[in-house]
């Protein structure tokens, strides 16, 4: 046990030092408690491999891209998950809908499954939709989705068609959330004619059942409400555990990687180390800034209205609609691991002669 928790001091620290701590860990075995053993093991291990031992700061760096590159590597385990899912079955939204509303007719239902789990202005992403991806619209890249909608049912009050409308959803086995309210439309606060009274409200109810998940919004028309429909798959199971299982590895291989550009820096010329550095914190600020901006409003949003469906972790962290910062901050990266490998010159060993 203790020879594995060794891997994480740098391999030449293990192999100058290995078995002196290996000789000093079990000679103090009898005192000690090995958990504890194991822990100061593995911390000391890995701030080894940060190097610069004089530094108070270098653990806080590490930490700050370490974070990072595990949310990162958790989101994209996520979005494996979702590639995995059932596909949407168009089927099932007619019978969904036609189960809910047996005595309507639909004014307009989808008749095709999407082209794929996620979409961006209705396409698949492809090299024709990268430009929109990174230029301001990446927030289209969204999940696909079925719709369905009535033009016009019976001229019952708003309230009421919402009470009909949840008997039936418990009628047919749905789990349903309380009604969010919305302003149909906005106006502006210094308008004298700017009533936010008078505006009328969008209502909208989420439900579940299985692995769907159905949208449905009432417009703000009392006299003729108009209800849409729109079903989406519900969050895989195993986007859980594999989000937690990226994100172990995603900040351990983060750990390692700072560590060996520290440790390569801290013997290079001084011009390098300072690019490097700059490199880095422009870098980090870029990968950072997007997820301090999304995080917040995210958070806001998740608890002014119920969700049977989290946002995906990608849209956390300001992805992909502030995809071109990231991208600009890995090729900044790059370019501070390039200087890190670069060769560099160690000093010759002195001996002194003795006459």
């Amino acid at each position: 046990m203790l020879r594995w928790l060794l891997l994480s001091y740098p391999r030449d620290y293990r192999r100058k030092r290995g078995a002196e701590i290996l000789e000093t860990v079990h000679d103090m075995a009898p005192t000690s408690r090995g958990p504890r053993v194991a822990a100061n093991l593995l911390r000391h291990g890995l701030r080894a491999r940060l190097g610069r031992p004089a530094s108070r700061t270098v653990g806080v760096w590490a930490s700050i891209f370490t974070v990072a590159c595990g949310l990162f590597a958790a989101s994209f385990g996520i979005w494996l998950t979702w590639l995995g899912s059932r596909p949407l079955d168009h089927n099932e939204l007619a019978a969904a809908v036609g189960q809910l509303y047996p005595d309507k007719q639909v004014s307009h239902i989808d008749k095709d499954d999407p082209p794929a789990v996620f979409i961006i202005y209705g396409s698949p992403l492809s090299w024709n939709s990268v430009s929109d991806l990174l230029l301001g619209d990446g927030g289209e890249y969204s999940l696909a989705g079925l719709g369905a909608s009535f033009e016009q049912l019976p001229a019952d009050s708003r309230p009421l068609v919402l009470a009909g409308l949840r008997q039936r959803l418990q009628a047919a086995g749905w789990t349903y959330t309380e009604p969010v309210y919305s302003n149909a439309y906005d106006c502006i606060p210094d308008d004298p004619r700017c009533d936010p009274v008078s505006i009328p409200s969008d209502i909208t109810v989420s439900a579940q059942r299985g692995d769907n998940v159905l949208d449905i919004h009432i417009n703000a028309d009392n006299t003729t409400p108009v209800m849409d429909f729109a079903m989406t798959r519900s969050t895989p199971w195993s986007a859980y555990p594999v989000s937690v299982i990226a994100f172990v590895l995603g900040t351990l291989s983060g750990w390692c990687l700072f560590g060996w550009a520290s440790r390569r820096t801290e013997e290079g010329h001084p011009l390098a180390q300072g690019l490097a550095k700059f490199l880095y914190g422009f870098a980090m600020f870029l990968w950072w800034a997007p997820i301090l901006l999304s995080a917040p409003q995210m958070l806001s949003h998740h608890l002014s209205e119920p969700h049977l469906r989290w946002h995906p972790l990608w849209e956390w962290l300001g992805q992909p609609t502030m995809s071109l910062p990231f991208l600009l901050g890995c090729l900044m990266l790059t370019f501070a691991l390039g200087l890190a490998a670069l060769p560099y010159r160690q000093p010759a060993d002195q001996t002194l002669a003795h006459d």
